[in-house]
């Protein structure tokens, strides 16, 4: 709940939902649909694999975990009549009989109308996209089932349903969503679970950045000789997530973090169809590919205890800044033999 603090007293504000400012369900799974990374936590880095079509009576969302389990979306505007559930359910009671070549055919049927992406076999995308040092086995692939549905917190009748089949043993939870008004303008409160932890915006943060190996072998360069962090077209607003001072970390597939440094300008640059932000080095930039020194991702979890969803320019979850600090200091060690 979000309060206005004013002198010693607390006054709430009124909230709303997609519903009730006439905006359409569809928005909604969207907005969550290309931030998927929003809702990491209790259920881990997600990778998504299919998106509802409109009025085709399917999931809104499919994705998958790490351990190739299928996670089944659904989302409510607003207030919902009764059966949401019995819904999701049926969804998923024919989603979880899936084999791995229905889950490859609906994955790259997926894939095929999204611009730039590569057209993998999902078990090598899946790979890909959590760094696994061997690819899940095919069989390993929707062994179990999870349902999240997402909608109003004003929806109290929805949640006492999703809390009855949870006695009951039903792998399904709901996360709640408001809308609130402010001057004008709409900020969407969400509840991450299960402690709501987020990096503060505010605070200095490092963040994985793709340097675009597959489409470009030499954006890396270009990147390095010009002292910043770049992407084009539809990936350009993607340089518009850092802040002045957040640490930025290149990653180069196949080699893991090459390089660090921070962003020294206030807001991104355009040239051109590029979008790119300044960058001061803290770690050596090397000038050709049998230089360069790399954290691979297994290195990574065993020095900051984390995986990340690589299949993105940017990678989820952002470091704070003591984790920033000490990927530092290894690249810094890993130069010195140079």
């Amino acid at each position: 709940m979000l309060y206005k603090l004013k002198e010693n007293k607390l006054e709430s504000i009124a909230f709303e939902d997609f519903g009730s400012i006439g905006r359409k369900e569809k928005e909604l799974e969207s907005i969550f649909a290309q931030n998927l990374e929003m809702i990491y936590g209790e259920y881990g880095i997600l990778f998504p694999i299919f998106q509802e079509r409109q009025w085709k009576g399917e999931p809104d969302l499919c994705a998958l975990d790490k351990e190739g389990n299928l996670i089944i979306f659904e989302f409510k505007r607003s207030d919902v009549p009764e059966g949401t559930t019995n819904q999701i359910m049926r969804y998923t009671e024919i989603y979880g009989q899936k084999s791995y070549d229905d889950l490859n055919f609906i994955y790259k049927n997926y894939i095929s109308k999204k611009d730039g992406q590569v057209n993998m076999e999902l078990v090598d995308a899946h790979r890909e996209a959590f760094a696994l040092e061997e690819p899940l086995k095919l069989e390993c692939f929707n062994r179990k089932q999870k349902m999240i549905i997402i909608g109003s917190s004003m929806d109290h009748k929805l949640a006492k349903t999703v809390d009855y089949w949870k006695s009951k043993g039903i792998s399904i939870d709901f996360i709640p969503y408001r809308l609130f008004e402010i001057q004008g303008e709409y900020y969407l409160e969400y509840f991450a679970k299960p402690y709501d932890y987020v990096l503060n915006v505010g605070n200095v943060r490092g963040i994985l950045f793709d340097t675009n190996l597959t489409y470009d072998t030499d954006a890396i360069w270009d990147m390095f000789k010009g002292n910043k962090i770049s992407a084009y077209d539809e990936r350009s607003r993607c340089v518009g997530y850092f802040n002045k001072n957040d640490y930025v970390f290149y990653y180069h597939k196949g080699y893991g973090v090459v390089a660090a440094g921070r962003i020294c300008d206030n807001k991104p640059h355009t040239n051109k169809g590029e979008a790119y932000r300044k960058v001061e080095f803290l770690t050596p930039k090397p000038e050709c590919e049998k230089d360069l020194r790399g954290v691979a991702p297994s290195e990574l979890f065993r020095l900051l205890g984390k995986g990340f969803y690589y299949a993105s320019t940017v990678k989820r979850p952002y470091l704070d800044k003591e984790e920033s600090e000490r990927l530092v200091d290894r690249l810094k060690e890993k130069y010195q033999s140079i």
